[in-house]
């Protein structure tokens, strides 16, 4: 499992403007597989986006709207994405000019094809 974990998070660090890819476990947290670039604090990020999530999934829930998709926080200089994939999060930080169609649809291609 851990190599298709690494293969995924390989596949989005390579997207252009793509500072960070992270597998994590969704419940705890923490990071399981991450590539991130200098100045990323990927456990930070992780255990704050795990929990963004977690009250993002239970307000759609609560509102009656159904399953989460994709969370996109937008930033000054950028972008955290969040993808739930069963008991794992998709968690990706890119720069501000990175293609966010790009970058959403190779994060639901990987997100679906997780373990």
């Amino acid at each position: 499992m851990s190599n298709d974990l690494a293969r995924a998070v390989d596949r989005l660090s390579r997207i252009p403007g793509v500072r960070g890819a992270l597998v994590a476990d969704a419940a705890a947290g923490v990071p399981v597989v991450e590539s991130v670039a200098d100045g990323v604090a990927g456990p930070a990020v992780v255990a704050l986006a795990a929990s963004l999530y977690r009250c993002a999934a239970a307000a759609s829930e609560n509102a009656g709207l159904g399953a989460m998709g994709p969370v996109q926080v937008d930033a000054g200089a950028g972008h955290v994405i969040i993808i739930g994939a069963g008991d794992l999060l998709l968690v990706i930080v890119a720069e501000k000019g990175a293609q966010l169609g790009l970058l959403l649809l190779e994060a639901q291609r990987v997100a679906e094809a997780l373990p």
